[in-house]
C-alpha cells in the first residue's frame, strides 16, 4: 500500500529524521549495550571462513563510531609512557606490519602532526553564551522562516564584539577516492591526541544530533531567532576538536544550516579535521538553493587546509583472503545456503519477530535470534526508514542477514539511497553482513539505466518543491552513483575474512 503524499514528501525533505528524534532528550547519549555473540558462530567460521569473538561490548553512542579502516591503534601501556604523535605511531604500525608505508598517507599525516603539535598548548576559552547577536526574526514564507533559524542568506553571520578570538591551529579537510586510507589517518590523529574534549563522529550522525538539538531548543524557546549560536556553544564546550568522517551534503536542510553552524563553531576556536570523497567546491553541487550554501564552502576554504589523499591503492579491496557472505542468483540453492548460515549463526535458536521501540517510533524485525536479524531488502529499503532506524538496528544486532537484494537502476533511487545509508551504518558499527541478491555484488546498482524514470516518491518531492528541472545530480543519479561507489567498496571489505574475524 502506498504511503500518503505528505509522508513521502516529508521523508525526502529529511524532516522524518527530525520527527523521529522529537521525544529524545539526548539521542547521542544513551547507556552502553552489551551484545553477546554465541559460541556457535565460532564453529561457523571454520565452515564459511567467518568468525567472531564470543563476547563483545559496543558503546551505544552514535558519536563513538570509530576505526572505519581495519587498523588497530596501539594504546599506551603505562600512564608515564611518552605520548606518541601521528607520525611516530604511523611508523610503529608500519614496522609492525599492520599497514603498508604509503607516501601519500605520510604527506597527510605530516599535516595532522602539525595540528597535533599545535593542540598541545591550545585551550580555547569557550564562551557559554552565543556570540551571535541576531535579534531579528524574518517574516514570510517557509523558506524565509527557515533561513532565519539556520542563518541562511548571502551575508556573513554577525558576532558579538566579545566573541572568542583565539588563534587556533588551522583545520584540515582531507578528500580523495574511496579506500585510500582517509579514515585511518584521521583516526590515527584522534587516537594519539592527548586531550579529553575531543569528538570523533560520522558526519551524518553529527547532523542527526544537531537536528535534535535544534528541535529541543525551539520547543523550549519557540520565539528565539538564533538557535545555532547556543547549540554551537554547547558543542564547543563539549569538544573543541571535532573529527568528522564522510563529510557530504545532499540535503537542503543540512545545506542551509551548515554555513551558520560552522561560522559559530570556528568563532569559538573549534578545530575541525574531516574526511570527504569530494573537494569542498564539489559539495552539494547543483543542489537546491546551492547559492545559499556557497558561503559555507568559502568558509571551509578559509578555515581549513584542503589536502588530497590521492593514493592509487584501494586498501579496502586489497584484502588477503575473502569469505563468501554474498550469494547470488536468487534460487533454491542460495536460499538453502542462507537458511543453513542462519541456523549456524544463531546456534540453532528459534527465530522470532521483535519490535524495537525508540525515539517514539517502532521498527519491526520479522526474524531474529541470539543477536542475529534476518530481513528482506523490501523490509529495510522499500519502507520509509531513515538513518535513525538503521542506527538502532545495528546497535541491537551483531549480524544482519539481508535477503532478496534486487538489481537497482535509477528508477529505484529511493531504495538505493536507503541501502547506501544502511551499509554505512553497518560499516561504521562493524556489523557483520550475510546477503543474497539477484546479481553479483558489483552489478547491484546501475546508474546509467532508468535515468528518465521517476517513482512516486520523487515526483511528489518535485511537486512539493515546484521543480521541473531534472538536470541536477539530485535527479540525474550522479549523487547516487558517487555514493554507491563508496558503498560497494565497503561491501567488498565486509566480505573479507579479516572483517568477520575482528571483534564486533
Amino acid at each position: 500500500m502506498l504511503r500518503s503524499a505528505t509522508t513521502k514528501v516529508r521523508y525526502f525533505k529529511q524532516s522524518s529524521i527530525v520527527d523521529s528524534l522529537l521525544a529524545s532528550s539526548s539521542p547521542l547519549r544513551r547507556a552502553p549495550l552489551a551484545r553477546t555473540i554465541p559460541p556457535a558462530l565460532t564453529q561457523t567460521c571454520h565452515r564459511y571462513s567467518t568468525t567472531a569473538a564470543t563476547t563483545a561490548t559496543v558503546d551505544d553512542e552514535v558519536q563513538t563510531f570509530r576505526h572505519s579502516e581495519p587498523v588497530s591503534i596501539p594504546s599506551k601501556s603505562h600512564k608515564d609512557d611518552p605520548v606518541k604523535g601521528p607520525v611516530e605511531m604511523y611508523d610503529q604500525l608500519v614496522s609492525e606490519g599492520k599497514v603498508n608505508s604509503d607516501d601519500h598517507q605520510r604527506a597527510i599525516i605530516a599535516q595532522l602532526q602539525r595540528i597535533w603539535m599545535g593542540l598541545q598548548s591550545y585551550y580555547p576559552d569557550i564562551k557559554a553564551s552565543s556570540p551571535s547577536q541576531e535579534q531579528h526574526q524574518t517574516r514570510g514564507g517557509w523558506m524565509s522562516k527557515f533561513t532565519s533559524i539556520v542563518g541562511g542568506g548571502h551575508g556573513t553571520a554577525t558576532h558579538a564584539p566579545n566573541a572568542n578570538d583565539v588563534v587556533a591551529p588551522k583545520s584540515l579537510y582531507i578528500y580523495g577516492d574511496v579506500g585510500t586510507g582517509k579514515t585511518m589517518v584521521m583516526d590515527l590523529f584522534y587516537d594519539t591526541l592527548p586531550i579529553e574534549r575531543k569528538r570523533r563522529v560520522h558526519f551524518h550522525a553529527f547532523m542527526l544530533d544537531v537536528h535534535a538539538r535544534v528541535h529541543r531548543l525551539k520547543m523550549k524557546e519557540p520565539e528565539r531567532a538564533d538557535v545555532l549560536g547556543p547549540i554551537a556553544a554547547d558543542l564547543a564546550s563539549e569538544a573543541y576538536v571535532l573529527c568528522f568522517d564522510e563529510f557530504q551534503v545532499t540535503d537542503i536542510a543540512d545545506a542551509m544550516m551548515l554555513r551558520k553552524l560552522f561560522t559559530e563553531l570556528f568563532a569559538r576556536g573549534v578545530v575541525v579535521v574531516t574526511t570527504s570523497n569530494r573537494h569542498p567546491t564539489e559539495l552539494y553541487k547543483n543542489g537546491i538553493q546551492r547559492k545559499s550554501f556557497l558561503p559555507c564552502i568559502d568558509l571551509l576554504l578559509e578555515k581549513c587546509e584542503v589536502v588530497c589523499l590521492d593514493s592509487t591503492t584501494d586498501y579496502r579491496k586489497a584484502v588477503k583472503e575473502m569469505s563468501q557472505i554474498y550469494f547470488h542468483p536468487l534460487n533454491q540453492k542460495t536460499t538453502h545456503t542462507i537458511d543453513q548460515l542462519t541456523k549456524d549463526l544463531t546456534g540453532g535458536g528459534k527465530m522470532a519477530p521483535m519490535t524495537l521501540d525508540f525515539l517514539s517510533r517502532q521498527l519491526q524485525i520479522p526474524e531474529q535470534a541470539n543477536g542475529v536479524a534476518r530481513m528482506t531488502f523490501d523490509d529495510l529499503c522499500k519502507k520509509p526508514l531513515s538513518a535513525a532506524d538503521y542506527l538502532e538496528l545495528v546497535k541491537k544486532f551483531h549480524t544482519i542477514i539481508i535477503t532478496d537484494i534486487p538489481r537497482m537502476t535509477m528508477k529505484h533511487r529511493a531504495e538505493a539511497r536507503r541501502f547506501i545509508t544502511l551499509i554505512d551504518a553497518m560499516y561504521e558499527s562493524k556489523t557483520k553482513l550475510i546477503a543474497s541478491g539477484e546479481t553479483g555484488i558489483l552489478e547491484i546498482f546501475n546508474a546509467e539505466e532508468g535515468g528518465n524514470e521517476f517513482n512516486d516518491d520523487f515526483r511528489l518531492m518535485m511537486d512539493d518543491l515546484k521543480l521541473d528541472d531534472v538536470s541536477s545530480p539530485l535527479f540525474s543519479g550522479q549523487e547516487e552513483a558517487f555514493a554507491f561507489q563508496r558503498a560497494l567498496s565497503r561491501l567488498i571489505q565486509m566480505q573479507s575474512k579479516e572483517w568477520f574475524t575482528r571483534p564486533t
